[in-house]
């Protein structure tokens, strides 16, 4: 995108703008994570963590709310009154012209999810994303308020976003709490004791609930938007005691994912890794810290098995993958060939620092990387399809596709292509409403009960959840501006590479929304990253 008028070189009164959102992109990562209710009865330990989990939505919610709302209320104050230099000597249109394609693909995002609003069946819900009337409670405040938010700050960051590593520092360190919370808690520990009311009342809770932040797939969602960005941080940055804390989170964050027990953290994470692994295959300085990072993750595991046998096993519940991974020794195996490659790439890159491998390395990785996504994609769809009777034991969940299909997830993707296909020509263009998926699939409720779920309000595909909700035009809108963000950040990575911790971010959390939700837990920070490519990219720009 080609600029008007050559960027001004930045003083300090003109980095104001970036001040503020530095501000903001601090209070998200650093608190963000972290931030659960507390009320204090003046006994110890003062502070109290009890009721913690009962609103954790809701208090996140308003948490982001607030800090996007006064973010963009404090760069308008710096516009109207114009206090920096940078407002003064560039023109307003200046700032928010010429729209890029992601930009566009925002606004149309809004545009869509507002006619999709207001010809909405329910629509107080597809506003707020949440109503509870009548005893009936629906919604997980994705409605086209905070989708409105999103779009909000989305423009904050691209026009005013400026680089401080400080930023990424405070998310490692904020997860890094998060992801030993997590392990603690699944092994019945609980520091903060905001557990310990759940143990008879609501086993449920008791058993799938970590840290601080909600049931195991919202620590999926969680884990595979943030972990990302500290391996990939351990790898760009030049600060030895910075990558000790990003190998750190990595690290923690690993044994976080296993003994949080979800696979689809554990498929964003490894379709981050194998995308990653092609992006950084082109120099032996980049390969040798990617593997160093890989090292540390794998090692993390056998960490995890000292401290699971010295906690006598006593482990929340684990599924087969999980327990696999914690239990097999083929981790050993991995991490001995990624140790080896490590030791590799720093002799070589020792020898002749900053050498470049030839472009057939990436291109073979990347082909292997898809033909291994269309061989799984093949293994699926013939048991699927074609042969539906071989007994595939544990594995069915995974390989074949029916009602039961990952953990009966296959119920609610099924029906809602049923729904989708006798929904009017306005509804499939447009949805039933933003967070309107209760109402939309409440017919199949009778037959979702007979696998132990009296309702959903999500499909646990968002993909999918936005086709029935927001129909094409809404879905388009979203991978648009998802996708033209990530392709442009991914271009800016010659000159600005920090922007690849945001890129893999997007990539992990793209890949898990297969099989998860969207939720104002996890949704804010991917699309806070996602913003943050296109930042990268806008800033490229503006140095050309």
């Amino acid at each position: 995108m080609k600029q008007t008028k050559k960027a001004q070189p930045e003083t300090q009164s003109e980095s104001l703008l970036g001040a503020v959102l530095n501000v903001f992109l601090f209070f998200m990562f650093a608190v963000f994570p972290l931030f659960v209710g507390i009320y204090a009865n003046g006994q110890f330990p003062f502070i109290h963590f009890d009721d913690g989990f009962f609103n954790i939505r809701h208090d996140k919610f308003y948490f982001f709310v607030t800090m996007a709302l006064l973010a963009v209320v404090g760069e308008i104050m710096i516009i109207v009154t114009k206090s920096s230099p940078e407002v003064r000597n560039r023109k307003l249109g200046e700032v928010f012209m010429p729209l890029s394609f992601t930009d566009w693909s925002a606004i149309a995002l809004v545009l869509s999810c507002t006619l999709s609003t207001l010809f909405s069946p329910y629509p107080k819900l597809a506003f707020w994303g949440e109503i509870n009337e009548h005893g009936v409670s629906a919604g997980r405040n994705n409605g086209l308020f905070l989708i409105l938010i999103y779009v909000l700050i989305y423009f904050v960051i691209t026009r005013f976003f400026r680089y401080k590593e400080v930023v990424f520092t405070a998310l490692a360190v904020s997860c890094s709490v998060v992801y030993l919370l997590t392990v603690l808690n699944g092994y019945y520990l609980d520091p903060l004791n905001m557990l310990e009311q759940f143990k008879d009342s609501q086993p449920g809770v008791y058993m799938e609930f970590f840290s601080t932040i909600g049931n195991k797939n919202m620590l999926a969602s969680f884990i595979c938007v943030t972990l990302p960005v500290s391996a990939v941080m351990a790898v760009l940055t030049e600060s030895l005691w910075r990558r000790l804390i990003y190998l750190a989170a990595s690290g923690l964050g690993m044994t976080a994912m296993i003994i949080g027990d979800s696979d689809s953290a554990m498929l964003g994470t490894a379709v981050f890794a194998m995308v990653f692994l092609v992006v950084f295959s082109r120099t032996t300085a980049r390969l040798k810290r990617f593997f160093l990072t890989l090292s540390v993750m794998l090692a993390s595991v056998g960490l995890l098995r000292l401290f699971s046998a010295a906690m006598g096993d006593n482990y929340k519940e684990l599924g087969s993958i999980p327990k696999a991974l914690l239990f097999s020794n083929y981790v050993y195996i991995l991490l001995a060939v990624c140790a080896v490659l490590t030791a590799v790439f720093y002799l070589v890159d020792g020898k002749k620092p900053g050498m470049r491998l030839p472009k057939a390395v990436p291109a073979a990785l990347g082909a292997l990387f898809v033909l291994a996504v269309l061989t799984g994609f093949g293994i699926f769809i013939y048991f699927s399809a074609i042969d539906t009777e071989t007994p595939l034991g544990d594995m069915e969940k995974l390989l074949r596709m029916n009602d039961a299909w990952g953990t009966h997830r296959g119920i609610m993707w099924l029906r809602s292509f049923d729904i989708f296909a006798d929904a009017n020509p306005w509804q499939k263009l447009f949805g039933t409403g933003p967070d309107t998926f209760y109402f939309a699939f409440e017919k199949y409720f009778e037959q979702l009960a007979e696998y132990g779920n009296s309702s959903t309000d999500a499909a646990h595909n968002e993909y999918i959840n936005y086709l029935i909700t927001i129909g094409i035009a809404g879905l388009g809108s979203y991978l648009a501006f998802a996708g033209g963000a990530l392709v442009r950040g991914f271009k800016a990575a010659k000159r600005n590479p920090a922007v690849l911790c945001c890129a893999a971010a997007v990539v992990a959390y793209l890949a898990q929304a297969t099989v998860n939700i969207a939720l104002p837990i996890s949704t804010p920070l991917f699309i806070v990253f996602v913003s943050l490519c296109e930042a990268f990219a806008e800033n490229r720009a503006q140095a050309e």
